[in-house]
């Protein structure tokens, strides 16, 4: 018997029955509760669109409203289409009456706008605008701004958080400033752009409306035309709000339009799951909703059903640290699964290790019969995604990327690799030239920083999200010539880039059924039985540019933290890394959100690792380092007699013959560091060897026995 059978929890997906089978106490509240302003507070995985659909249910199957009445609005069409399909399953809509309304916000206005727009305009025609990014494009061009790419999104963001906020191109430049939003342009310049945008539109034969605009025409319909506000709202009697916590000014004002003075309005919201404050949601509409409408129903739901009391531990403590406004909001989670296996928190010595050990673990879980699909790994920043990719490639585990495009498939870092390329392909004679003279590491890594400055590299992180994201992609890139540079077994660049290719050549298509890769803000609404949180360093999470912003963007980053915990059904691990590569120097510390479930508030224990060398030196002496094996283990040789270096040089010509018996590069077998460990520690056993950082229960069952020959034979 599943947890949800056990607590008669999992109705509500199969045949129609009454609204109440199945609830238990919370949720039968808010089902019952009184027509009227009603507010859910629903934690992660209390069955808020259960609560909700049987709501309506109950209200439609006594009498109170019709189906066609309601008008019921999420943020997702997927998540209305997960709204109509429980409506449907609860026969809703056989009840003679119409079906319920389940639509986002944008859809219902554009479709009541549709209707209702010849009223107004007569035969006056008007378009969706259809190419929003060339209209900004062009905008941004005709206010003097510079045309980039990231540019262009990012003001094309800020026009969409404008609207969003009620703010015209006279308005915008003042609370953006107010706000210390993150603009790729002083604000004055931006609201030019703003301004040029809405000339545009207005210019055009046609009458352009964007999907924002939708939002406001509608509202202005129902305000100013009385005619059709009493048409509206005969038509439409009660209205259901989702994920109320993210609701943008705009969206209020509409929603506020189709009450108008009627107050029959279910709301459900989170506040502990604000995190899209950035795009113009405010949750002081939920946070205020009761002084808005005196005498509302307000029901808590914190009994959670999808994660194990372990889990919710875990998310109750992060969240419970929080400060401000949200805390005495927030609400406690009570885990009503079975136990499970307590979270996990590693501290590692750099990312390559941290992204094996991950990759090592998703294969034990694999192997032991989990479904591939039921893990994620997720992370705050997409750049962040490359090295996960490689550690999976490497133990044989398919994945899919959600919300973005695998690393060498974005579009920034196919021109990064162009502008590499040039640098050794003879197309550019002066590059080649360049190219040849060089012989130190240090220098090939400098050539190909300089080579993609113009493409978004600038020395410092700049402003802008979109400039910003273009630069943590191509610093990640960076990050794996450093590498690629301190393990070459040759100097100069062509070895360097040699590397990048390969390591581009080796990822795989997509797969479908594969585990999945994300950011936390794209999983935010989904669930897997077992999720692994990388990066959870300050820096990345809290991102830096949210602790330069001050206590209300960090707090804003605990959110994030949490809706990643709250994703996770029973297997949980949050790990981070000291150091960006091997031999770098450690210091980087655990994010703050981390100490309230940190045993004592103390470090954790790093796991096994090669040392920490600080940039190409030794760590015992600080003489320079030559060799891919001292500079593996950060040692020199006078640092390193324990290590049985012609172990590490049959190692390394073996990881060569398998390499290219597999058709993969060498490093998708076993990595310098990981080799100079072997050599190192002459591990006797299997379970020695897998204690060894990057071998985990994959590459031990591939490759164990061949290493533990090797050992044995010197």
């Amino acid at each position: 018997m599943s947890d949800l059978q056990r607590h008669g929890l999992n109705g509500g997906r199969g045949g129609a029955g009454s609204p109440l089978d199945g609830l238990d106490a919370q949720q039968r509240q808010a089902v019952l509760a009184p027509r009227g302003p009603v507010c859910i507070l629903a934690g992660a995985g209390t069955g808020k669109t259960r609560t909700i659909t049987r709501r309506i249910a109950h209200l439609v199957n006594t009498g109170h409203v019709r189906g066609d009445q309601v008008l019921a609005v999420t943020f997702t069409a997927r998540a209305a289409g997960e709204l109509r399909m429980r409506l449907a399953s609860l026969g809703v809509a056989d009840a003679g009456t119409g079906p319920v309304q389940a639509r986002t916000f944008h859809s219902a206005a554009l479709r009541n706008l549709a209707y209702f727009w010849p009223r107004v305009y007569g035969e006056e025609p008007w378009q969706l605008l259809d190419g929003q990014f060339r209209a900004v494009a062009q905008a941004v061009r005709r206010a003097g701004l510079d045309p980039s790419t990231e540019v262009i999104r990012d003001v094309l963001t800020e026009i969409g958080w404008a609207k969003s906020s009620l703010l015209t191109p006279d308005t915008y430049a003042e609370q953006a400033i107010t706000l210390a939003r993150d603009l790729p342009a002083p604000a004055p310049e931006v609201a030019r752009a703003f301004r040029a945008y809405e000339d545009l539109k207005v210019s055009s034969p046609v009458r352009l409306l964007d999907f924002d605009d939708l939002l406001g025409h509608m509202a202005d319909l129902l305000e100013d035309v009385p005619a059709i506000a009493e048409e509206f709202r005969d038509r439409y009697r009660c209205f259901v709000v989702d994920e109320f916590q993210d609701v943008t000014p705009a969206q209020q004002r509409l929603l506020s339009a189709w009450l108008g003075r009627r107050d029959d309005l279910t709301v459900v919201g989170d506040v502990n799951q604000t995190i899209y404050s950035f795009a113009g949601a405010e949750p002081d509409f939920l946070l205020g909703f009761a002084d808005r409408y005196p005498g509302a129903t307000v029901v808590r739901l914190e009994s959670d059903y999808r994660s194990t009391p372990q889990v919710v531990e875990m998310a109750n403590a992060v969240i419970g640290a929080g400060a401000g406004r949200f805390r005495s909001a927030g609400l406690t989670l009570t885990g009503m699964r079975s136990p499970g296996p307590e979270p996990r928190l590693d501290e590692y010595p750099d990312e390559d290790t941290e992204a094996e050990a991950v990759a090592a673990a998703v294969a034990d879980l694999v192997h032991g019969g989990l479904d591939p699909s039921e893990v994620a790994v997720l992370y705050r920043v997409n750049a962040q995604s490359e090295r996960i990719e490689a550690a999976l490639e490497q133990a044989g585990i398919g994945y899919r990327l959600r919300g973005g495009e695998g690393f060498f498939e974005r579009p920034v870092i196919r021109r990064a690799m162009s502008a590499i390329d040039r640098l050794v392909d003879g197309s550019d004679e002066a590059a080649a030239q360049a190219a040849a003279q060089i012989t130190d590491a240090t220098e090939a890594v400098a050539v190909i920083r300089r080579a993609l400055e113009p493409l978004g590299l600038t020395a410092a992180e700049p402003s802008g999200t979109q400039a910003r994201e273009t630069w943590n992609s191509l610093s990640a890139l960076v990050g794996l010539a450093e590498e690629l540079a301190v393990n070459a077994t040759s100097p100069g660049l062509l070895p360097v880039v040699t590397g990048l290719r390969e390591r581009a050549a080796a990822r795989h298509a997509p797969d479908e059924r594969g585990v999945t890769l994300a950011s936390i803000h794209a999983a935010k609404g989904l669930e897997w039985d077992a999720v692994f949180l990388i990066g959870v360093h300050e820096g990345s999470l809290p991102i830096s540019h949210a602790i330069n912003a001050g206590p209300d963007a960090i707090e804003e980053e605990r959110r994030l933290l949490y809706v990643g915990i709250t994703r996770a059904r029973e297997h949980l691990a949050l790990s981070w890394s000291l150091s960006r590569r091997a031999g770098g120097r450690a210091s980087r510390r655990p994010s703050r959100f981390l100490d309230p479930v940190r045993p004592a508030g103390l470090p954790m224990e790093p796991r096994r690792s090669a040392g920490t060398s600080e940039k190409g030196r030794c760590r015992g002496c600080g003489e320079k380092l030559t060799g891919p094996m001292h500079r593996a283990l950060g040692l020199c040789p006078a640092c390193s007699t324990e290590v049985d270096t012609e172990l590490f040089e049959r190692l390394r010509e073996w990881r060569k013959e398998t390499s290219e018996a597999i058709g993969k590069p060498a490093y998708t077998v076993f990595t310098n560091d990981t080799l100079a460990q072997i050599a190192r520690e002459r591990p006797s056993d299997s379970g020695a060897l897998g204690r060894i950082g990057g071998i985990g229960a994959h590459k031990l069952g591939e490759y164990g026995d061949d290493v533990l020959r090797l050992i044995r034979e010197g």
